[in-house]
């Protein structure tokens, strides 16, 4: 799923993120219009952060997608899906190209749970999230 359907997802599980003490931040690489629009396309309520020239994506290994990652069958099978259940697909930001992930670091800065998406549809399992957020906080 692309990046806005996963932060979409993330949302509706915003409350479960409330009850385990769990802050969440969204990185973006895109600024201004693109930014707002963004905020307002997935309800984000969490900060934002611009990472222009993705010095945050390099440090994590997040890299960017081959042509054919982005634009091949499974690509265009994946969107048509989102189109079939009714989902808007919007306007790649201004490198449609760089991949995202997601990344879990604890309150002493170490990283629990990494993923770094092979393609724009190729997410972790929120629920894959939220175990490894209870393996941390169970110690």
């Amino acid at each position: 799923m692309p990046c806005r359907e996963h932060v979409t997802q993330l949302r509706q599980r915003e409350l479960q993120f409330r009850d385990r003490n769990v802050d969440v931040a969204i990185i973006t690489f895109d600024a201004d219009v693109m930014a707002t629009s963004y905020i307002r396309q997935t309800g984000l309520r969490w900060p934002l952060l611009i990472d222009s020239e993705h010095r945050t994506y390099d440090a994590y290994g997040m890299g960017r997608g081959s042509w054919w990652s982005i634009l091949g069958p499974a690509s265009i099978w994946n969107y048509l899906k989102l189109i079939l259940r009714g989902r808007r697909v919007h306007k790649p930001g201004s490198d449609y190209r760089q991949l995202g992930g997601d990344v879990l670091i604890d309150p002493n800065g170490i990283v629990r749970f990494y993923f770094a998406s092979d393609s724009p549809h190729d997410r972790p399992d929120t629920a894959e999230i939220f175990a490894r957020v209870d393996a941390v906080e169970n110690g």
